[in-house]
């Protein structure tokens, strides 16, 4: 027998589904879940060789979707069959997908090993979650409740709590009898050690006859909280919600020590000493994206367009630039880094993925004129940078903004790789570089600082080329595999990044070209290696297509 799935998402706007398998008795499935979307397996059965129809209708009401993906049949096995091992590939990881966020790391090694890729590991470690966070500008709802007056002993004092919307009858009532002696300021006391004790919705403080109460819930979501108190005459409200909450913005806390968070330090921490034990090298690699960087002037770590916005990525991610607020940052994270692949029993590859200014302007020009790049441009050749308005302006007439911005990426990469070194001597570094967005003669120049990435001082230039991939051109794709050859790398120090996201092109190919020239071959990535369902094992031919009539 083999286990049947249907391959949909629970989702807020998903609806009632009826399924039925070779005409059998339906059965109703409801896969709306508020505030949720995620993709999931849903078991339909066990059933025997040969031909099945299955029935699917969605029943849910106007407004709702059902989310076909996708329909699985699957053996049961005690173990799954061994792959040949290719030594000289890999498939990346990366932190911010549901192959490192939802699946134990140990798996997740256990997967690439299994699957015969026993090149060195590549593991992105994100753009999204790495870091501390810090909420920027929130507010945390409150009211206050005045005792204006004691009441007589044996009477009761109350406030009652409760939500916008919610039911008179479903309101928490907190109440205090009053004893003897009792004033406005030991009432206020009372409640504020009442509260105090463990409701979770609110926390209170008491100063005098008055008693301020806060939500514990983060900004605008604390104004949903209702409040009334009495008796009527001894105690006034200052409204009938609390009021002053607001959301604020996450940012990245530049200065939390440490600079990446416990998930992903645990996380990797345990991804790497599983490929350790399976005898796999692994490098981290960092761009210099943050979903939650601050972009503001004050903080003065965005890349900045000759009109003053922030370079905001689609990743989404601001595009941090080299003043020194980020190199700080950039240079713990890193640290941190080695530290934690030293600790899984690696020598520390770090890699500089994408740490280069960024290769496209918006409406004004590119973005190189934050106000520490200008300032210092200014003091070394006292003029302003002329403005850049595209990616193809002519070299020759930026030649002094050219070298400077070259050497300002070259200085950053340097002062991280001795940063580190002070602590992990022997920690290796790689540089991944593009060259299908560097393709204009304007940032050859200005993304590749050749007196700082050479073969003396790298441990490996690592080249990709995803629109070449995607553009199916693969006498293009040779050049960027030729690339790193041409700035002098040899073999033992070059690899190459395929995209295989798109099952029509030739990335397999592209992956043979690159095999015979370089010491690994990465495909990117992991998790679209397994939903496409790529089989194994990888060509290796020299064949061709030809479309022919």
């Amino acid at each position: 027998a083999h286990s049947l799935y249907l391959g949909t998402r629970l989702a807020e706007t998903a609806g009632t589904i009826e399924v039925s398998v070779d005409g059998g008795t339906p059965v109703s499935v409801a896969l709306g879940v508020p505030g949720e979307d995620a993709l999931v397996r849903w078991p339909l059965g066990e059933y025997g060789a040969g031909e099945h129809v299955v029935s699917a209708l969605h029943t849910g009401a106007q407004g709702t979707y059902f989310y076909f993906d996708f329909l699985e049949v699957a053996a049961a096995a005690a173990s799954l069959p061994e792959c040949d091992p290719i030594p000289d590939y890999t498939l990346a990881t990366d932190w911010d997908t549901d192959h490192s966020l939802a699946v134990a790391p140990e798996r997740t090694a256990w997967m690439i090993d299994s699957l015969g890729f026993r090149g060195r590991a590549n593991h992105y470690v994100g753009a999204l979650w790495f870091y501390e966070l810090l909420r920027q500008g929130h507010q945390y709802a409150s009211a206050t409740v005045e005792f204006i007056a004691a009441p007589a002993p044996s009477q009761i004092s109350e406030l009652k709590i409760g939500r916008v919307g919610e039911p008179p009858e479903r309101r928490t009532v907190i109440q205090h009898l009053n004893n003897a002696g009792d004033t406005e300021e030991t009432l206020a006391r009372a409640f504020e050690l009442e509260i105090n004790r463990g409701y979770t919705a609110i926390r209170a403080v008491a100063d005098g006859p008055r008693l301020t109460i806060f939500a514990r819930a983060m900004g605008n979501e604390g104004n949903n909280i209702t409040i009334e108190a009495g008796p009527a005459g001894f105690v006034e409200v200052s409204g009938p919600t609390l009021t002053g909450g607001v959301d604020g913005e996450w940012r990245t806390d530049l200065q939390a020590t440490p600079r990446l968070n416990r998930a992903v330090r645990d996380w990797s921490r345990s991804y790497y000493a599983a490929l350790t034990a399976r005898g796999i090298d692994v490098t981290a690699a960092f761009s210099m994206e943050l979903q939650h960087g601050d972009p503001s002037v004050e903080a003065g770590i965005a890349q900045r367009y000759p009109d003053g916005l922030p370079a905001l990525l689609n990743t989404p991610a601001l595009q941090t630039n080299f003043s020194p607020p980020s190199r700080t940052f950039w240079k713990a994270v890193y640290l941190e880094m080695a530290g934690l692949l030293a600790e899984a029993g690696h020598v520390p590859y770090l890699q500089f993925g994408e740490v280069q200014w960024w290769y496209f302007p918006n409406g004004s020009g590119m973005p190189l004129y934050d106000a520490y790049t200008r300032e210092r441009f200014r003091a070394e050749h006292g003029r302003d940078p002329r403005i850049a308005t595209s990616n193809h302006e002519a070299p020759a007439l930026f030649a002094e903004e050219l070298g400077f911005w070259s050497r300002l990426l070259g200085e950053f990469t340097a002062e991280i790789m001795t940063h580190v070194r002070a602590v992990h001597p022997d920690c290796r570094f790689e540089v991944l570089y593009p060259p299908d967005v560097n393709e204009t003669g304007f940032n050859r120049l200005l993304n590749y600082p050749a007196e700082h990435w050479t073969p003396a001082a790298l441990d490996c230039l690592k080249t990709e080329s995803f629109t070449y991939t995607f553009l199916r051109d693969l006498n293009l794709c040779q050049e960027s595999i030729d690339f790193s050859r041409s700035k002098g790398f040899p073999r033992s120090k070059r690899a190459h990044l395929v995209g295989i996201s798109d099952p029509t092109t030739a990335w397999e190919r592209e992956g043979r070209l690159a095999r015979g020239e370089v010491e690994a071959v990465v495909l990117f990535a992991l998790d679209q290696f397994c939903l496409v369902g790529y089989g194994l094992r990888l060509a290796e031919g020299a064949r061709r297509a030809l479309r022919q009539g």
